[in-house]
């Protein structure tokens, strides 16, 4: 005989029953009070909820023509970060560059409809601006993943764009042109400067295991210590309204100024006879070398003459501090560290549509562009700045590695901040520079020599110090 165990069948009783049925009942109503609750909230927004049977969240789209007219110009340009005629003249220039809005469609189909050339420039500009992905996605009826697809077209339509390139002027007549706007910022006229040049650390988190092997060195490289922070070294010239002329985004944040531009494309252009008209030069720190091409500032002043060219010397130079200046306040997420999931090569093109769109902000401002924030002037230094770099006649970086040429961690080892630089930039080692008299530094220092010419502040000093000694005699 199977003696087998039958559970008994357990039947509630009427009480037990009745607790069942209030407790249900209850999360009955406490769930249609919520959804209630949420659509009473929600009443105002683009969401719609999904249709009985549909996996398909159904959205209500922004309508941008009547979203940009009923917004004030004002409040236009604090989301965007440009006027109302500006937007619609940058979309007329990228709309060409956009894949159709049927492109767009996903396999659950486009229940909503779909998004317009116009929402998708206003949720990229918004994002750069430093807006949060999700509210953008919100206010524009998409869902969260749209807006970071909206970035990339439109990074990529700014690229394909020849009306909004970043090209150095080669023609003598551009490259007067940018002379002549530096003289008008200039007291005392002087006439040699094309451009300002200096470097910057675009913020990014610590590059991942797929850009160390890609690159071919590891994260190290990319960490700035002078700014305790991860970047990439951005080298830029600009105008005298603080627009781009050159921008290049190839170097690890560890490389300094000085590095960075002596393996750029810039300098080999710079370096070709008859590139830049005799006598034009660029204005950089002390973190460059002087040069036919480059003017710095003097080292251990110790006359007035030399002083006073440093002081007129950085009034022009600090023309690249107010641009990088705007470009980070212009563009909030600049702020920040670039996104986790961004690699090294789609974080310098996405700076560098940055850098392009503010070229087009300043072309097409109605009104002034921002003051540079204090603390960017401040850093400037008037009497020398800080100490050269290495310099190595070594010129065979490449991001590929190549094991037939001086390889990635040598190269950098040397050159990159962080080693022992003892012996660079000698007295020997500069006598070349300074054997030179044709260099600008010293037409700029004669110019000084012959009229006179001084620090404001230690003129308005030495005018002080004349009447006290005329005190002093009786004369007054």
């Amino acid at each position: 005989m199977n003696n087998h165990y039958i559970p008994a069948t357990v039947t509630p009783d009427e009480h037990e029953f009745e607790l069942y049925q209030t407790s249900l009942l209850s999360q009955v109503s406490a769930a249609i009070s919520s959804t209630a609750n949420f659509l009473y909230l929600n009443q105002d927004t683009n969401y719609l909820g999904r249709l009985p049977g549909s996996s398909n969240i159904r959205r209500t789209r922004l309508g941008m023509d009547e979203y940009i007219g009923r917004m004030g110009n004002g409040n236009f340009r604090r989301r965007y970060r440009m006027d109302k005629e500006a937007f619609l003249l940058l979309l007329d220039i990228v709309r060409p560059h956009l894949p159709s809005t049927g492109e767009s469609k996903t396999s659950g189909g486009v229940p909503n409809g779909f998004i317009t050339h116009s929402a998708r420039l206003s949720m990229a500009l918004r994002y750069f601006a430093g807006g949060d992905p999700l509210d953008i996605a919100e206010v524009h009826g998409v869902s969260d993943d749209e807006p970071f697809t909206s970035v990339w077209y439109i990074v990529d339509a700014i690229h394909a764009s020849s009306q909004l390139d970043i090209n150095f002027p080669e023609p003598y007549t551009a490259q007067a042109e940018c002379v002549h706007g530096f003289m008008s910022k200039s007291s005392i006229n002087i006439d040699c400067c094309v451009g300002a040049i200096d470097g910057m650390l675009v913020w990014m988190n610590k590059p991942n295991i797929a850009d160390q092997a890609n690159i071919g060195f590891g994260p190290s490289k990319f960490f700035c210590g002078r700014k305790m922070k991860y970047g990439l070294n951005m080298m830029g010239v600009c105008d005298s309204r603080r627009r781009f002329i050159w921008v290049e985004i190839n170097m690890p944040g560890s490389a300094s100024d000085f590095y960075a531009f002596d393996h750029s494309s810039l300098k080999k252009k710079l370096e070709r006879e008859g590139f830049l008209r005799p006598g034009y030069c660029l204005f950089g720190d002390n973190a460059y070398v002087n040069a036919p091409y480059m003017c710095t500032p003097w080292r251990n002043v110790s006359s007035r003459p030399k002083d006073g060219m440093n002081f007129f010397h950085s009034s022009l130079r600090i023309c690249i501090e107010c641009a990088f200046g705007i470009l980070v306040h212009r563009w909030g997420i600049m702020r920040k560290p670039m996104p986790v999931n961004l690699s090294v090569q789609k974080i310098s093109s996405l700076v560098l549509a940055l850098c392009k769109l503010h070229n087009f902000c300043i072309d097409n401002a109605s009104i002034g562009v921002a003051r540079p924030d204090d603390e960017d002037i401040l850093n400037i230094a008037v009497d020398g700045g800080i100490f050269l770099p290495r310099m190595d006649n070594n010129r065979e970086f490449v991001w590929e590695c190549d094991s037939n040429v001086y390889s990635h961690t040598d190269c950098l080892n040397d050159l990159l901040d962080g080693g022992v630089h003892m012996d660079d930039h000698t007295r020997d080692q500069r006598r070349l520079y300074k054997a030179d008299r044709d260099l600008p530094c010293f037409h700029i220092l004669y110019y000084f020599e012959e009229q006179a010419l001084e620090r404001p502040a230690y003129s308005a000093q030495r005018l002080v110090e004349e009447r006290m000694d005329l005190e002093d005699r009786g004369v007054m």
